[in-house]
């Protein structure tokens, strides 16, 4: 019987009299009460199999849905232990289920924080727990396909590169039949940038699944939206995936600060050593993006590729510091460029803190 059906019957039933209080109406009341009963438990067990909890952990069922997500064994038994702590009764719908999945791991985060015997053990818990949630990003970022620009919504962000080779971070105002309306791009005085009618660029974006692809367009025109100009850009049918990255990958607008680390080679005794000497100068810059691998620093004073850079940022668990190489870095039109640099050395706490931020267990 579903709770609608019982609701109706309820609603239809004669609970209270206005007579007197005879066997017939102790009889009704407690019938009543019994439906009431009826209803709290399939509300209850209803709620509980949409949100995969229960107290019916099934430890065999837990193990089989987790291998067929791509997990390895240590990492099963590593996770059965929040599956039971937490009560899963329906592993299968939340292994499959990506929103189902990211609250599970956001309350095993949060469950570590609770049961850990010391901060060092929780720190260690969470970079295994990461590790399994890493490993099944990389997993689904194999399978999701966009194939055109109108599948895409509205508020996702993207990038686009102008001719020159500048690299210009935007968000979509609106998926129209004619194409798609990007938020205009500012020059380092504030300016909008008026691309005309034609400019080819090639944009790259990131899917939900943390999945990077990328298209070739042109600026079709301006128009107004919401009461604010918006440069147009071609739709796309020819959307292709780029190599999928290891670690997901989340945008971000925050203050970093960095420092250029002057890295020397000496030979002694036939064995080449190097040094490692951190410059005493300051730079601000805008981390863009981020992930376990690495960031993207917005800056006036971008350093070249190879150049090795130390970083202080707060990826939202307190300060921290990095030490990073420059693979990459595109110029910006008037202002500098974004410095694309991989973590070389970086702290346990500080990885699990920006782990925190791009799963948004933080939040």
């Amino acid at each position: 019987m579903t709770a609608q059906l019982v609701l109706a019957q309820v609603g239809s039933t004669n609970l209270y009299t206005t007579g007197g209080s005879g066997p017939g109406s102790g009889i009704m009341i407690a019938v009543g009460a019994v439906v009431l009963l009826l209803i709290l438990y399939a509300v209850v067990r209803n709620r509980a199999g949409l949100s995969g909890r229960s107290s019916n952990f099934d430890r065999s069922s837990f193990r089989k849905a987790a291998r067929s997500a791509g997990l390895p064994e240590e990492e099963v038994r590593f996770l059965e232990e929040f599956g039971k702590a937490l009560s899963l009764s329906n592993p299968d719908f939340v292994f499959r289920n990506p929103q189902r999945l990211d609250a599970f791991f956001k309350d095993a985060y949060r469950h570590i924080d609770k049961a850990a015997d010391s901060e060092s053990d929780a720190e260690e818990r969470k970079a295994r727990l990461f590790a399994a949630r890493e490993r099944l990003s990389h997993a689904s970022a194999q399978g999701g396909a966009v194939r055109s620009t109108r599948q895409l919504g509205r508020g996702a962000p993207l990038t686009f590169i102008a001719p020159g080779e500048e690299s210009y971070p935007s968000v979509i105002l609106a998926v129209e039949p004619s194409g798609l309306a990007v938020e205009p791009v500012s020059d380092s005085y504030g300016e909008a940038l008026r691309f005309h009618r034609g400019t080819k660029l090639t944009c790259y974006f990131y899917a939900k699944s943390h999945q990077g692809f990328q298209f070739a367009t042109r600026v079709t025109g301006w128009e107004k939206i919401g009461g604010k100009e918006a440069m147009v850009l071609a739709h796309s049918d020819s959307v292709s995936a780029l190599p999928a990255r290891r670690h997901a990958r989340r945008e971000m607008k925050a203050p970093c600060t960095f420092y250029r680390v002057a890295v020397t080679a000496t030979k002694s005794k036939g064995q080449q050593r190097s040094a490692a000497k951190v410059e005493n100068i300051p730079y601000p810059g805008t981390i863009v993006d981020i992930s376990a691998g690495g960031l993207g620093i917005q800056t006036a004073n971008p350093l070249p590729a190879g150049e090795f850079v130390k970083i202080a940022f707060d990826a939202g668990g307190g300060e921290q510091a990095a030490f990073a190489k420059v693979i990459r870095m595109n110029k910006a039109k008037n202002y500098g460029g974004i410095m694309h640099a991989q973590f070389v050395k970086i702290s346990r706490q500080g990885l699990n803190a920006i782990l925190s931020f791009v799963y948004g267990y933080a939040d």
